[in-house]
């Protein structure tokens, strides 16, 4: 299935967005592995999933908005597949927070939003590019820590 394209429109790539951009905001963490801890092991698993993050921004684009109607995910379909597990894996605690914590922690109902939609957009296409696999976010290795996306929140438009 390498030379197999995957198509989204413009709501699924707001929630793939979201989550590609929530992952960035830990990019600090590459740092911390390479220069302070000398964890070299994290560090390259950092920079792998980085790139992947990179990659996917090259199909759906690095602005906010974007006004294409479609977009053509052009990831080899094991690398998608990979980067789809990982991102469904990390936004999943974020969607199951409760109570005072979740209220306190939110930013705002529109990020939520497009969480869930990120989440919804994950299991479609894992169907899609693989219905066999019973388990969303299934990971073989740690996450490392996850941060909300710490963008402005305002005008939307």
């Amino acid at each position: 299935m390498p030379g197999t394209v995957t198509t989204i429109d413009r709501d699924q790539r707001e929630g793939l967005y979201e989550l590609v951009r929530n992952h960035l905001g830990g990019i600090e963490d590459f740092f911390v592995a390479l220069e302070r801890t000398k964890d070299f092991a994290m560090a390259e698993r950092l920079g792998l999933e980085f790139a992947e993050d990179f990659r996917l921004l090259q199909d759906i684009g690095w602005a906010e908005r974007d006004e294409r109607e479609t977009f053509d995910l052009t990831m080899p379909a094991h690398d998608l597949m990979e980067l789809l597990q990982r991102l469904h894996a990390e936004v999943v605690p974020v969607l199951v927070e409760s109570g005072a914590e979740a209220q306190s922690s939110r930013e705002d109902a529109e990020t939520d939003r497009r969480f869930q939609l990120g989440y919804e957009v994950c299991n479609k296409l894992l169907d899609e590019l693989d219905p066999r696999e019973p388990d969303r976010g299934r990971a073989d290795r740690p996450a490392p820590r996850r941060v909300r996306s710490s963008r402005p929140r305002g005008d939307r438009s």
